[in-house]
């Protein structure tokens, strides 16, 4: 299992370089981006690397982007024990957390360039991506009996089939485990509407509006109950982002 992690990263590491080394020969002036982002799996950080656009109804090819975000199950159920005094939140069934890393290779068209700064560029995008998630164990704080008056608890490795509910004291933290994790390689498409303007020729602010379609090598083990977990996830998303660079 670690040699095949250790494959998933080599092929992701050379596929992100190759995607940097198209978009620098393509044109050197470019803007950065950072934005967030939301969709229905959950939040997500981005980065854009983009060509300035010169000309209406051109399709220009090799713009960067890059997102990190978590991948949440529509059907999780955050749960709290009221019998255990100091219990936090947990959630019912959910073995291992998920985030994605989606490098994508963008194609921009541009529908109205922005001529000034009171002006608003639309542009259409399209993008093919090879997103890996990493998946990690879920771990919660286990009631034990103990001596004295005060609740104490253990962190173990959920098992919902051992673990009775009303044990439960909430999940340990978040890092707990996340050595433990595995790699899933996948393959995604997206389309967008993409709004920017800005106060200067330098400064942009952009507004995208896209469908995306993600498609992974296997089901993503977020649920004890495997039936219930996905291998393709379809997602409408909105993300907002600040630009800096040529316009």
């Amino acid at each position: 299992m670690a040699e095949l992690n250790l494959n998933f990263l080599r092929f992701t590491a050379l596929t992100i370089l190759c995607f940097f080394i198209a978009g620098l020969q393509a044109q050197s002036e470019r803007t950065l981006a950072f934005g967030l982002g939301l969709n229905r799996y959950g939040i997500a950080a981005s980065f854009k690397y983009y060509k300035p656009w010169k000309q209406e109804h051109k399709i220009l090819a090799g713009d960067l982007g890059f997102e990190i975000g978590n991948i949440q199950h529509p059907r999780e159920v955050a749960l709290i024990n009221t019998t255990l005094q100091s219990s936090g939140i947990y959630k019912f069934g959910k073995i291992n957390y998920a985030w994605a890393f989606r490098p994508t290779y963008v194609f921009r068209y541009p529908l109205s360039l922005r001529q000034d700064r009171k002006s608003i560029a639309l542009n259409a995008v399209a993008g093919i991506g090879i997103p890996v998630a990493y998946s990690w164990p879920v771990y919660i704080r286990l009631y034990q009996q103990g001596s004295g008056a005060s609740e104490q608890y253990t962190e173990v490795r959920y098992d919902p089939n051992i673990h009775p509910q009303n044990l439960i004291g909430g999940r340990a933290p978040f890092r707990k485990g996340i050595r433990e994790g595995s790699f899933t390689p996948g393959v995604g498409l997206h389309s967008a509407l993409e709004f920017s303007w800005g106060n200067y020729r330098t400064d942009v602010k952009i507004v995208t509006l896209g469908m995306r379609v993600e498609a992974y090598s296997k089901k993503l083990p977020i649920l004890y109950i495997n039936s219930m977990n996905k291998q393709l996830f379809s997602m409408f998303y909105l993300t907002f982002a600040l630009g800096f660079g040529k316009n």
